[in-house]
């Protein structure tokens, strides 16, 4: 009887510790969420270095909460520090390799950052992920105008325009592209 009264003690504290770190598992994660609001709210007033403090605190807290990280990649464009927003994006895909607007907004700062091949795989990718995301084909037509690829350009814009007929940019700079192809070809020998 004692070697059975050990064992269901031992059981006893075996799901009591189970508990315990279930229990502050959820907590972190809670306290992670609440923090990234705190971030979120902050951003939104266009407080980006106090939002970035407070994205940092939730990862630093829960390393796997993809939001977090995406919205301080979100925070660190806005301050124009690119490397470190793909650092984030790039950490944000990791963790949902499926996450189309991190692939977008990545692929945004990598052509801020002239990197127009990085770029350029990522709204493609971005586009594999959702054909019908009309903003992934709209950058990926602006990175092809940066490459001088005209023809693709005015291609990628049509389609983002026939995905949203209203989008004024993608119309703008569809002339753009085609009156710089219709040039080229103009002053090709």
């Amino acid at each position: 009887m004692p070697e059975q009264y050990q064992k269901n003690k031992a059981m006893k504290k075996l799901i009591l510790f189970c508990f315990l770190i279930i229990f502050i598992s959820s907590v972190d994660a809670q306290s992670a969420s609440a923090i990234n609001s705190k971030g979120f709210r902050q951003a939104k007033k266009g407080n980006y270095a106090t939002a970035i403090k407070f994205f940092t605190k939730a990862v630093q807290i829960d390393q796997y909460f993809t939001d977090a990280w995406y919205n301080r990649a979100l925070a660190y464009s806005k301050l124009k520090e690119y490397s470190r927003a793909i650092e984030d994006y790039t950490k944000a895909i990791d963790l949902r390799p499926h996450f189309k607007m991190a692939y977008n907004n990545r692929g945004a700062d990598k052509n801020e950052l002239k990197d127009y091949a990085g770029a350029l795989k990522d709204y493609t990718k971005a586009i594999e992920l959702n054909s019908g995301y009309a903003k992934a084909w709209y950058n990926r037509g602006i990175v092809r105008m940066n490459l001088q690829e005209y023809e693709k350009a005015v291609s990628d814009f049509t389609k983002a325009i026939e995905l949203e007929p209203g989008y004024k940019e993608a119309h703008i700079n569809r002339e753009i592209a085609e009156t710089k192809k219709r040039t080229n070809k103009a002053f090709s020998p």
